[in-house]
């Protein structure tokens, strides 16, 4: 048995998403006001709660491939961010100290920027910050606009079997004790291996 949209929405009734992060068709809990690029409110990215992530690959800073389907049996949180979006710059001090906080476990923290000069303002940022969470870079959009990101920051949540499970438009404190509480309810949610009736 794997965990289904109903047993997320279970989860999220016990452990509510401190943010506007949208799961299942609702929006859990109403959270800080929400800042969007340009000062202007971002339609929900277009992709479907409780349907498969729309597979990738991409260049990281480092120059490895990253292939979304090889990362399945782990929760991914997608940030799709770029260096000169006020907004996006206010909460990455925050996914630091998450993906910090759960590198070790089945969490994985990943940025994705917009940057259209890519590692050549990527790398400086990120030394100047301190931050470690790995990042794809996505000069061109192609991702992006396969998710139909339409504001920065955008935060994905992907779980284990690759489904998206919550879409967050704004930037967010990421590392307040409940944010932290949240995820590690979800991690403790046991992996159960799909059974066959025959």
């Amino acid at each position: 048995m794997k965990l289904t949209g109903k047993d997320f929405l279970n989860l999220t009734r016990r452990y509510p998403w401190p943010g506007r992060f949208v799961s299942a068709g609702k929006t859990l809990g109403l959270g800080a006001v929400a800042l969007f690029l340009w000062g202007l409110a971002s339609p929900a990215a277009a992709v479907t709660v409780n349907q498969p992530a729309p597979d990738f690959s991409l260049k990281s800073l480092s120059d490895v491939q990253f292939d979304l389907s090889g990362h399945r049996g782990k929760f991914l949180l997608l940030n799709f961010w770029a260096t000169w979006c006020g907004p996006c710059k206010m909460e990455m001090a925050s996914l630091e100290k998450l993906h910090r906080h759960f590198q070790t476990q089945d969490l994985a923290v990943i940025g994705i920027s917009n940057d259209m000069f890519g590692a050549r303002v990527v790398v400086p940022f990120m030394k100047a910050h301190d931050l470690t969470f790995p990042v794809l870079l996505d000069p061109t959009l192609e991702v992006s606009n396969r998710y139909e990101v339409v504001g920065l920051p955008t935060t994905i949540l992907i779980d284990r079997e690759g489904n998206v499970i919550g879409v967050l438009n704004g930037a967010e404190d990421w590392a307040t004790p409940k944010t932290l509480r949240y995820f590690e309810s979800l991690l403790a949610v046991p992996i159960q291996a799909n059974r066959s009736s025959d």
